[in-house]
């Protein structure tokens, strides 16, 4: 199996070097550089794709979260992880929604680094337990106040475990092993899933599910 190639993006030094010494711990991980912030990172990224970036959300001259959208542009295969020392579901929405594949808090970062990075090189979305439950809290709080309308077509059951697995994370071909379909079968569903329900994002489509109560957060 090839390593993971990963590139360090935070505007202090020393949470460079604390990362790169952990991550020099696993096996199948090697840093192939890093960057100060947003701009440096996005040339990084054009010269030599990385398989993950860790990006830390709040840095200068470009917020984390614009980055994340660059990237993801410039690279739609690279994977990131956002690193953050803030637990507030805005920001965890705006990076889900510019196609960060992971949310994690820094004060539990060398805990659950590897989990994350394990998680999402599998085409999951990893959103670190310590903040799970008030983002939850946050989405349910505001489906009940009835500022989104959820009085839209109904799913079928078939469409429901659909969005189960997408929302748990699996990737449109694990999902269709786990139903005995095929991917293309997988992605009409989701697509008509995201017509059916008004959904913009895949970040609205698992904001979804854990009102439903077909997904449940860690």
């Amino acid at each position: 199996m090839d390593k993971c190639r990963v590139l360090l993006v935070d505007d202090h030094v020393l949470v460079r070097e604390g990362l790169r010494e952990l991550l020099m711990t696993f096996e199948q991980v090697e840093v192939i550089g890093e960057a100060g912030d947003g701009f440096e990172a996005i040339e990084k990224v054009r010269s030599d794709p990385p398989d993950v970036v860790i990006l830390d959300i709040a840095m200068p001259r470009m917020r984390g979260v614009e980055a994340v959208g660059e990237i993801k542009k410039i690279a739609p295969e690279t994977r990131v992880l956002v690193l953050s020392m803030y637990a507030k579901e805005e920001y965890i929405r705006q990076t889900l929604q510019s196609g960060a594949s992971g949310y994690l808090l820094k004060e539990s970062a060398s805990a659950e680094l590897k989990s994350a990075l394990n998680y999402i090189m599998q085409d999951r979305i990893y959103i670190s337990p310590g903040i799970s439950h008030s983002v939850v809290d946050s989405w349910l709080a505001e489906a009940g106040s009835g500022t989104e309308s959820m009085k839209k077509e109904p799913l079928t059951p078939r469409e429901r475990e659909v969005v189960k697995l997408l929302a748990e994370g699996y990737s449109n071909k694990e999902a269709a092993a786990a139903l005995f379909i095929s991917p293309k079968t997988v992605e009409t569903h989701r697509y008509r899933i995201m017509e059916k329900l008004r959904l913009k994002s895949f970040a609205d489509l698992v904001k979804y599910a854990i009102r439903e109560r077909l997904i449940e957060l860690n």
